[in-house]
């Protein structure tokens, strides 16, 4: 097959211009039939090229990736499209009246996004009335918590756009113009490549177009593409390119060793250094393994000294059946009732210390003046002369 009848020397036209064909004439009658039972028009459907890599994206990609395609996919005369910018939204409208832009048809500001389109069925009316959106690259990373997730559902991602640019008119043409890839960390990338209401030419032409751009955003490049497919959203896949399944330079199983093959190494590697004459040699060859003393903490430390220290106790002699019965002490210390003959004597409880001190000075007030006075009362004392006078 000569090389102008392979797209990027790798994906043939034929296989292209068939499938394309094939798929468009399903999802056409399927349409008819659907418009005959409906009152209500459903949503375009759209081309999808669908890429399959042998080996995962290492890092998820949040801003898309400009893929650009010849057809556009959205046509500004037919289906509007809503710029989101910064605050003041006056001073981006003044900037677009003076560019002589109207191909724009809203321009919604942070603030109203806060505002006017907090309600959820304010912001389901706006997504449901523009068929793309551009934003300010300046204010990317607060949409997705202003907008929510119905906007990533229905692919209607916001697109960064430079507002700064000289040229304002040509960069948000050629952000209208193209198709966007988002790269995640999965296996499947899908890309759309064109809408049901355009020809199968002209859907053939955005893929010839969109394919080698796509691959040079793949890490890897060919050599990672396994497989190529293209569909529409409700429809299977139709196959447009597949990999060789062999091991050979670009195939699938390319740099990829069996477990026969990693064996045979091995056996070889051992023939290399030699047979050993002995079970000694072969341990001896093995790579020992270090000893690892095991650490004794304080705690365990601790608990084994104390059970070196500690005496055994020894065991209670059992009383003999028949012997007498011990005599009791004749001690006043272990003079027992007779009613709780094995109840020990408890002491009563002491006083507390301020209240027996003054108790004690108070009991040696009283026998002094007991002392000086005799042959009176206590009270008598207590109420007798002053200090200092004569009796």
């Amino acid at each position: 097959m000569s090389k102008t009848e392979l797209i990027d020397s790798h994906v043939s036209v034929k296989q292209c211009k068939r499938a394309i064909e094939a798929l468009h004439v399903y999802a056409t009658d399927l349409e008819k039939k659907r418009a005959e039972t409906e009152l209500l028009p459903g949503n375009e459907q759209h081309i999808w090229l669908q890429i399959a890599v042998k080996t995962m994206q290492p890092e998820q990609k949040l801003k898309p990736l400009r893929i650009p395609i010849k057809y556009p996919l959205v046509d500004p005369r037919t289906s509007g499209v809503c710029l989101i910018t910064k605050d003041p939204q006056r001073e981006y409208k003044n900037l677009l009246e003076r560019h002589n832009i109207k191909f724009i048809s809203r321009v919604v500001g942070i603030e109203k996004l806060k505002g006017k389109f907090k309600a959820f069925e304010a912001r389901r009316l706006l997504l449901k009335e523009n068929s793309m959106f551009l934003a300010d690259e300046r204010v990317i990373p607060l949409l997705p918590r202003l907008l929510g997730t119905k906007w990533f559902e229905a692919k209607k991602q916001p697109i960064p756009v430079c507002l700064t640019r000289k040229d304002l008119k040509g960069e948000l043409e050629r952000a209208i113009e193209s198709s966007y890839m988002h790269q995640n960390k999965g296996t499947c990338t899908s890309v759309k490549v064109g809408i049901l209401s355009q020809t199968p030419k002209q859907i053939q032409i955005n893929l010839e177009t969109a394919l080698p751009a796509i691959v040079t955003h793949i890490k890897g490049g060919w050599d990672n593409i396994q497989s190529l497919h293209i569909k529409t959203s409700t429809s299977i896949s139709l196959p447009v390119w597949n990999c060789d399944l062999g091991d050979e330079e670009g195939g699938r199983w390319n740099g990829l060793i069996a477990e026969e093959e990693a064996e045979e190494t091995g056996e070889n590697l051992l023939s290399q250094d030699g047979p050993f004459d002995s079970d000694e040699e072969m341990d001896a060859a093995k790579p020992s393994k270090p000893v690892v003393q095991e650490k004794k903490t304080k705690g365990t430390k601790r608990l084994l000294d104390d059970d070196a220290e500690q005496p055994k106790k020894k065991p209670k002699p059992s009383p003999r059946v028949g012997s007498a019965p011990e005599k009791p002490s004749s001690s006043p210390k272990s003079k027992t009732t007779d009613t709780a003959p094995s109840a020990t004597p408890t002491s009563a409880p002491e006083a507390p210390l301020p209240a027996k001190r003054s108790a004690e000075i108070g009991e040696i007030k009283k026998a002094k003046v007991v002392k000086g006075q005799k042959g009176k009362s206590a009270k008598g004392a207590l109420l007798g002369k002053k200090a200092g006078q004569s009796s």
